[in-house]
This record gives C-alpha cells, sequence and structure tokens, in this order.
C-alpha cells in the first residue's frame, strides 16, 4: 500500500534542528566524548541550515555535551552565517587567514576546547584541523549515522525534490532525438528544473541547489561516469542512459533509465531484459530488516549467472538525502539492515563496450511493509522505446 506523502518545500523548523542535534549529543554520550567536531559542509548543513563551500578561511562546528554549539568562522562570513542558519549558535570569529600570531583561527579555536577532552572528529576532518585539536581525538561519524534515517520533514523534502526530477525526466524524454545535441537537452532539462523550483520555493538557497540532465547515447552508454561533449549529438537505437538528478535547496535525488530512440537493436534485448530482472529481485528484497549487502550479492548473482558477471561495475544503489550520494549503500561489504525511513537508489547496471550500458534509477523510500517509489518514468521495453 502506498503511502499519501506530502511534498514540503519549507525551511526546517527550529525543533526539527534540535532534534537532529539531539540525536548527535545521545551518540556523542553512548561514545563518552565531551566534544564533537564537523567541518564537511553537508554536515554543517545538515545541523544548521548553513550552506557554504571549502576555502582557506575553515569553517568549523564544535558540538559539546551541553550548551550552544560554538560556530568558528572568519568574520567576513559572519552576515552571512547569520542570514541562512536556522538554530541557536555561539560564533567564535577570527579575522582572515592568514593572520599575525595569536590571531589566526586555530589560536581562537583551541581556546574553545579542553586538553584533557575525548574530541570525536569526523574521519573527512583535514589533517591540519585535526592536527591543531585539543584532546584524546577518536574519530566518528556520528552526523553522518543519524542522516541515513529521514524524519518525516526530511521525506517531505526528498518528495518535493523527486516532483522537480520527474519534471525534468518528460522533457529529457520529449526533447531527445537522433542528432539533438547533449549541450541542447541539458539547457532544456535544467532549466525547467530550476524553473520548478524557483517557483515551488522562491529563496531556495543556490549554494544548496543544483541540477542536472544529460544522456549518454549508446556510442557511450557503457563507460556511465565518462561526461560527454556537449555536443555529442543523440543517436538512432539504443540504449541510451539518462541522468535526471538534482540538489533541491538541500536535498538530493535522482532518475535515470535506459531508453531508445525509434527501434531496439537486436543485441541489446537481452542486457536489457536482464537489468529489469535483476531490478525487479533487488525490489523485491526492499523491506526492513534485510541486509543491504545480500541485496548486491543476490542481484551480482543473478547478473552473472545471465552471463553478464563481467559487466557489472558499480553496486545495486546508493542513500540520497542532503547530498545526491551518501548512506546507506546496497554494497558488498555494508551488512546494515534496512530500516524504514532509510532513502536509497536501486540501479542495478550492466555496461558492455560496443554495445552500451542499461540502468533505470528510482529513489525509493523504505517503509514499514516495504518500499515506495518517489521517482517516475517509463520502466518496460515497450514504454522506453520512442517512436520517431
Amino acid at each position: 500500500m502506498s503511502l499519501k506523502l506530502k511534498s514540503i518545500t519549507s525551511p526546517p523548523s527550529s525543533e526539527e534542528l534540535s532534534n537532529r542535534l539531539k540525536n548527535i549529543r545521545r551518540l556523542m554520550k553512548e561514545q563518552n566524548l565531551d566534544y564533537y567536531i564537523s567541518f564537511n559542509p553537508v554536515n554543517i548543513y545538515y545541523l544548521t541550515n548553513f550552506a557554504f563551500y571549502v576555502h582557506e578561511r575553515p569553517f568549523i562546528l564544535i558540538i559539546e555535551n551541553e550548551g550552544l554549539p560554538k560556530m568558528v568562522i572568519p568574520r567576513l562570513e559572519k552576515g552571512h552565517f547569520e542570514s541562512r542558519a536556522l538554530c541557536e549558535l555561539e560564533f567564535v570569529v577570527y579575522y582572515e587567514f592568514p593572520a599575525q600570531k595569536g590571531e589566526n583561527w586555530n589560536d581562537y579555536y583551541q581556546e574553545q576546547i579542553r586538553g584533557d577532552a575525548t574530541v570525536g572528529i569526523e574521519s573527512e576532518l583535514p589533517i591540519g584541523i585535526a592536527n591543531k585539536t585539543p584532546g584524546k581525538k577518536i574519530v566518528s561519524d556520528i552526523i553522518d549515522e543519524t542522516r541515513i534515517i529521514k524524519t518525516d520533514y526530511e521525506i517531505g523534502r526528498i518528495y518535493h525534490a523527486c516532483r522537480v526530477v520527474n519534471k525534468g525526466h518528460r522533457v529529457l524524454l520529449k526533447k531527445c532525438r537522433p542528432k539533438v545535441l547533449e549541450f541542447a537537452l541539458y539547457k532544456e532539462v535544467t532549466d525547467s528544473m530550476t524553473s520548478k523550483i524557483v517557483q515551488d520555493i522562491p529563496h531556495a538557497n543556490f549554494r544548496a541547489t543544483q541540477t542536472t540532465g544529460a544522456v549518454w547515447p549508446p556510442s557511450i552508454s557503457h563507460d556511465p561516469h565518462l561526461i560527454p561533449h556537449i555536443f555529442k549529438e543523440m543517436e538512432e537505437g539504443g540504449p541510451h542512459v539518462s541522468i535526471v538528478s538534482a540538489q533541491v535547496d538541500g536535498y538530493g535525488v535522482e532518475i535515470e533509465r535506459t531508453f531508445f530512440l525509434g527501434h531496439v537493436p537486436e543485441e541489446t534485448i537481452k542486457p536489457f531484459e536482464v537489468m529489469f530482472e535483476a531490478r525487479a529481485l533487488a525490489y523485491s528484497m526492499l523491506k526492513p530488516g534485510t541486509i543491504m549487502s545480500e541485496v548486491d550479492k543476490k542481484v551480482r548473482k543473478l547478473i552473472t549467472e545471465k552471463g553478464y558477471g563481467d559487466y557489472i561495475i558499480h553496486r545495486t544503489g546508493h542513500g540520497l538525502g542532503i547530498t545526491g550520494h551518501e548512506a546507506p549503500f546496497l554494497a558488498e561489504g555494508y551488512d546494515k539492515p534496512l530500516e524504514k525511513n532509510m532513502v536509497i537508489s536501486v540501479e542495478p547496471g550492466i555496461y558492455i563496450p560496443g554495445i552500451g550500458g542499461f540502468r533505470h534509477s528510482d529513489t525509493v523510500l523504505i517503509t514499514e511493509e516495504g518500499y515506495q517509489k518517489l521517482t517516475k518514468a517509463p520502466e518496460t521495453l515497450e514504454e522506453v522505446t520512442i517512436s520517431l
């Protein structure tokens, strides 16, 4: 039974952000941490609603067991931070980098942490900041862990983001024809998504918003991370592989399809059918309690038994949330169970040089009883064959 989901476009409430901080402090207590240090801009955005890019002037979030979190920032960015952050913070402001002795960021930063403390640090924390961090340091990615299970608010935001990419993908299939240039497709698709974002969220933060709409034609679709030339032409036949993704005011989703223009080459029918069968197998296993590595193992086993094992080059799926690629993972070696309110992609792929790539991908919510697709596009071979 499908859930009746509501599209949410509003920024997170103070209660939403407060609960995220409470979850971090709960894990800090479990791990006996006195402080937790975050540098990753994605994690800082998750906890504060402030988005920025990393440069030579560091932003560092210091979370203690109680009291207001502290944000170490350059003076240049204080007004920017105050205009976007939606939680209470104490600011630790330094002037500039580099600066004279006693005025550098680390001089202010080190004063905030007791020398005898146990300090949790992200695995992605730059070594230059880690080396300046006082206390006994423990590497622990507790913010990433709390992001895995989505709140009802986040699900509403992700559902809205999926409506954006659904629109973009409809435009892509309508405009994609032989001889159409990659650049023309990209512009049409991304313009349609950006227009919807601005209409739905007039004050969207474009530091946390981006759109992509592209097609890998059959001559290159076997190489899914090859970046097409902007003047690459679409081709008759297939398989073409679409990639439509977006981060919509801080929430990342995707939808992808294998499709054909005019006709389906004979040699593409079997690999398409095997991909489709592998995808169905993955979906049949999606429910709380299923070990994610088992999904990937069984999908890989099916594809291999059908004769295409040498053409598997990536996992069955990945998580989505604040970004378009994050934990959890439908991958061998990721032995954690699926849980209600996880959001993942399902995208087993087959990539055959000289023939092309075969992959559908959807953004999928794990529900109490199973799953619900949040993206929608044609799926069957008949549906993805476009008449010319």
